[in-house]
């Protein structure tokens, strides 16, 4: 099972200026300054909520002579460890709050054919907007959704129930056709084939050998947040854009990224290579496609889409790069706008707009 939804968002801002420069007309959107901040470090309330987060006991250390660790995240600890595993961390406030957040949400409810998340508080015992603190999805089969969740229960869902671990619970059908759940604890549930849920369980109870986290705690800031690696970057491009897939794959490592959501969606990149040459090169060929896309922009009046592309740059940092790019809200509302209208009209076929 491939979580690709997530990660189609979350790359998009690597294809953005190529995509700019090759779409069709769109409506002018109205003047409007941009509200963008853009997520270059934590800030003081992040940093303090990062901390506030590490419940975890620090692993084992079988060394009497080594250095204590610290308190560990336990989503962050659940969430595969290979550097080759895309990783990208939602936070459930700004999901709620943001006028992006909203939009997606209202998208969420019409492909579940749902008027309100009070369905699934009724059936489940969860309360989507109060009860989650943070979803984390991975480009493996495992999504990892922490908050608290005394109350929950999943009779309904007809699986067989046996405990693995101290503290898990799995949740899956004889088959093992449809998805497992995991519950670990009250804060954690989890979501995956069972091997992958056995896993991220056998990571908090240190079952495994330590490893540091695909996304590192001091990397936890922003609206959303995480890793993402060249390959899957790459295979979502490769249809559209697949010059700059190809060059991707020989280029980069991992992409670190970082977005802020409060209105119109800000996102920092910081793109690293093994080639210092051939990250480089490849960063200045980003700063070109964003030079085009303004001057195609302000071509066809778009005075908004303007405004934040001039907020957008590649800087070059030796041997990597970092990338700015901000998606004004009126290009998300389009983006978005036919499953919103979906549900608004009664849930009609897309064949039927």
């Amino acid at each position: 099972m491939r979580h690709r939804a997530w990660l189609l968002a979350a790359v998009l801002l690597l294809g953005l200026a190529a995509w700019l420069m090759s779409r069709g007309d769109v409506e002018a959107t109205s003047p409007k300054k941009p509200r963008v901040e853009f997520p270059r470090g934590p800030r003081e309330p992040e940093f303090e909520r990062s901390l506030r987060r590490r419940t975890l006991p620090p692993p084992p250390v079988l060394d009497p002579s080594a250095e204590p660790r610290p308190r560990r995240d336990p989503l962050l600890t659940a969430l595969p460890t290979d550097k080759a595993t895309s990783a990208v961390v939602f936070e459930a406030s700004a999901i709620k709050e943001s006028p992006a957040g909203k939009l997606w949400l209202d998208c969420m409810l019409a492909k579940l054919e749902m008027d309100s998340f009070d369905e699934l508080e009724d059936e489940f015992g969860i309360d989507v907007r109060e009860d989650i603190d943070r979803i984390a999805a991975t480009s493996g089969p495992l999504v990892v959704v922490s908050g608290q969740f005394p109350s929950a229960r999943f009779d309904s869902l007809r699986r067989s129930r046996r405990a693995y671990g101290a503290r898990g619970t799995l949740f899956e059908e004889e088959e093992g056709r449809s998805p497992a759940f995991g519950r670990w604890g009250d804060g954690l549930l989890l979501v995956g084939d069972a091997e992958a849920v056995e896993a991220a369980i056998d990571r908090l109870e240190d079952k495994v050998a330590p490893a540091p986290p695909v996304i590192p705690e001091w990397a936890s800031y922003g609206d959303a947040y995480g890793v993402l690696s060249a390959d899957d970057v790459a295979e979502l491009l490769e249809g559209s854009q697949p010059d700059i897939a190809e060059r991707l794959r020989g280029a980069v490592s991992q992409v670190e990224l970082h977005v802020d959501a409060s209105e119109d969606v800000a996102i920092v990149a910081d793109v690293t290579g093994p080639m210092a040459a051939d990250v480089d090169d490849l960063g200045k060929t980003l700063g070109t496609a964003l030079s085009l896309a303004r001057l195609k922009a302000q071509s066809d009046g778009e005075e908004q889409l303007v405004e934040l592309l001039d907020l957008a740059r590649v800087s070059p940092r030796k041997g990597r790069f970092s990338m700015d790019l901000a998606l004004p809200l009126p290009m998300i509302q389009e983006a978005m706008g036919r499953c919103v209208e979906r549900r608004r009209d009664g849930g009609a076929p897309d064949g039927e707009q």
